[in-house]
């Protein structure tokens, strides 16, 4: 039976917001700060599902944007979840629900997760105006993802390096592993863009231990590390890879071309590219 491939960071976006974008950057600050480059994409579901088709991938984890704004989460979200729903299965739904208020992420989560969503992501603590180490909020919010059995997929960003939008100064190594802390190992968290290098804390027995359910995703590798890190987390973090373009920022098959040629050996390339993913139940949405 072959390995269904499976890209864990991909983002969509409403119509309005793909055709105007403009029109939003006076509501977010950190998207215009990604978005106001003309030259970074911005896509649907018509596309993502056209981008698949070309690349070869079987499904894709679909989020919309970290908002600060919950009115713009819900939006976003509803986007996800039609579009999901329309997919017959190819698109698989996140939603963003940020912590800042906790009372409205409770209710965005369920009502999201009634409509077929599986994880809560991209999360961007910075963007959406909480932190990491609150250790109250952080526990409030994996009490809400441990309720309702969510993939929590959260951004990373290395402190070293040279500059880039995305790059934001809250999602260290130990602000991270507040989040893991929290979750006791119940639930899945997935770091995009290969977790900033905690994968080398895992050598560490007692933090091996702790991070079983921490997994790491490729998401816009190229763009920041040379193809080693393929090998290298592959090394540290056995198993627990998981493919990420972060479409349409990245082309799909460009991003798949990039870990194919990683030397990876097949059984881990396979991990990577969608057997991994599939083991922690990112294969459709539930409806």
């Amino acid at each position: 039976m072959t390995t269904p491939r499976i890209d864990t960071h991909t983002h969509i976006f409403p119509p309005d917001i793909a055709e105007h974008r403009d029109r939003y950057f006076g509501a977010d600050l950190w998207f215009r700060r990604l978005y106001q480059n003309g030259r970074h994409k911005l896509a649907n579901g018509e596309a993502l599902i056209a981008s698949m088709d070309h690349a070869g991938v079987d499904a894709s984890v679909a989020f919309g944007f970290a908002w600060r704004d919950a009115g713009l989460c819900q939006m976003h979200n509803d986007y996800i979840l039609d579009a999901a729903a329309s997919s017959n299965g190819r698109i698989i739904p996140f939603c963003v629900a940020p912590p800042n208020d906790i009372d409205f992420c409770a209710q965005e989560v369920e009502r999201c997760c009634a409509r077929g969503a599986v994880g809560i992501g991209e999360l961007f603590p910075q963007g959406q105006g909480w932190n990491l180490f609150d250790r109250t909020r952080v526990r409030l919010f994996v009490d809400v993802a441990k309720q309702f059995r969510m993939v929590v997929l959260v951004h990373t960003s290395e402190l070293l390096g040279h500059n880039y939008p995305g790059k934001d100064n809250t999602t260290t190594a130990n602000a991270i592993w507040n989040l893991i802390d929290a979750t006791e190992g119940s639930i899945p968290v997935i770091l995009a863009h290969w977790g900033i290098g905690l994968a080398i804390h895992e050598l560490i027995p007692e933090i091996h231990k702790q991070t079983e359910n921490v997994f790491y995703d490729s998401s816009a590798s190229h763009l920041v590390y040379n193809q080693k890190i393929f090998r290298v987390m592959s090394s540290l973090a056995p198993g627990k890879l998981v493919f990420g373009s972060d479409y349409p920022l990245i082309d799909q098959a460009q991003a798949l071309r990039h870990a194919e040629s990683s030397n990876l050996n097949p059984s881990d390339l396979a991990g990577l590219l969608g057997g991994t993913a599939a083991k922690i139940g990112l294969t459709s949405s539930r409806t």
